[in-house]
């Protein structure tokens, strides 16, 4: 799958951590390469070293963020004659047309108090000008379609589905400190209201004769409007390498995901490759991406995610039927087939 001309790349979500859009990114740079597809990725000079890509980046200029976006890649794109600029995360110069983005969803317009109150206003606002100029629309999930597309009244033939998938590079490494399997429930999240947080962990402490510890796995973000709440006690650790996320799936005696808004949702997809039975709450896109695979629950009733978590420590039998689905439903999504569809895209719009 070579193409006459590369495929350049806006390479500013490798100046960001590794999370999910990040990682959709990242992944989907790799299956390219691997597909034989020739990247050009265009970056800030300060990266972040988890990034190693075997293809051609250009480092430039002298901003990180939003100015680096708008003003020097613009810039650089222009002297290049204005090549189609595949956009994974951030959308790119604003008024460049020759572009594909990518919107994993819109919830900063759903509930804009999930977020600084400044990211969601720029998001709603540049959001309808480079959504409309640009070739195509890549998003992860026939939900988060429906959403851009109801808010943005823009026709079928402007959006593709390309979906996430789990990473190969989450696997774990014999050097790691060894998890006491079972003892512990996890949660892989950003302290984001709309992943629920609260309710996860004050249904957990509702189960008393429970004997294990809730676990929270994650980076606090500044772009999230999210008060610690000391009256509840869990272990958080933080972020975490990609073995040590591995090792936390691995021995985990359930993963719990309750979210009250998603595009996709990766850890789940995540722990269900790790034969680990999954907890989500009931909404939409889950039921879309996960279907039968894990034990749903209303994520506003502490009773039902209470009970949730006991069934699915003390039941074995649905234990068992849990893991066994889930590793089926892990295998149904690859990068590899995701690139396959993501370099028929860009070829034909080049």
């Amino acid at each position: 799958m070579v193409t006459k001309n590369p495929t350049y790349i806006n390479g500013h979500f490798m100046t960001q951590s590794m999370t999910g859009i990040q990682r959709f990114s990242y992944e989907l740079c790799k299956a390219m390469i691997n597909a034989g597809e020739e990247i050009i990725i265009l970056a800030p000079r300060k990266t972040k070293p988890e990034y190693q890509l075997n293809c051609k980046i250009e480092k430039f200029g002298i901003f990180n963020g939003v100015l680096w976006e708008h003003l020097e890649l613009l810039l650089l794109l222009l002297k290049k004659r204005k090549p189609l600029l595949l956009n994974f995360g951030s959308p790119g110069p604003l008024f460049y047309k020759n572009r594909i983005v990518t919107i994993h969803d819109v919830s900063f317009k759903k509930n804009p108090k999930w977020f600084a109150w400044y990211y969601s206003l720029y998001y709603r606002i540049i959001t309808p000008i480079y959504a409309k100029r640009s070739h195509k629309i890549i998003t992860v999930s026939k939900f988060s379609k429906s959403e851009i597309q109801n808010w943005l009244k823009l026709p079928d033939d402007k959006f593709e589905i390309v979906h996430n998938a789990v990473s190969k590079e989450i696997s774990p490494k014999e050097q790691d400190t060894p998890i006491q399997k079972g003892k512990y429930i996890l949660t892989v999240s950003s302290l984001d209201p709309r992943k629920n947080l609260k309710n996860i962990f004050k249904a957990f402490s509702l189960n008393k004769d429970i004997n294990l510890q809730l676990i929270l796995a994650g980076k606090k973000s500044s772009m999230f409007n999210f008060k610690d709440d000391d009256e509840v006690k869990i272990k958080s650790i933080g972020y975490v390498s990609n073995s040590q996320l591995a090792n936390l799936y691995k021995n985990a005696s359930a993963f719990i995901y309750l979210s009250y808004y998603e595009g996709f949702g990766i850890p789940p997809l995540e722990a269900m490759s790790f034969g680990c039975p999954v907890i989500l709450s009931d909404i939409p896109v889950f039921r879309e991406i996960y279907h039968n695979s894990a034990l749903f629950v209303n994520p506003d009733k502490l009773d039902e995610i209470s009970n949730a978590i006991n069934q699915i420590v003390n039941n074995e039998q649905l234990r068992t039927e849990l893991i066994s689905k889930g590793l089926h439903k892990s295998q149904e999504y690859n990068w590899e087939k995701s690139a396959k569809l993501l370099c028929e895209i860009i070829h034909k719009n080049q």
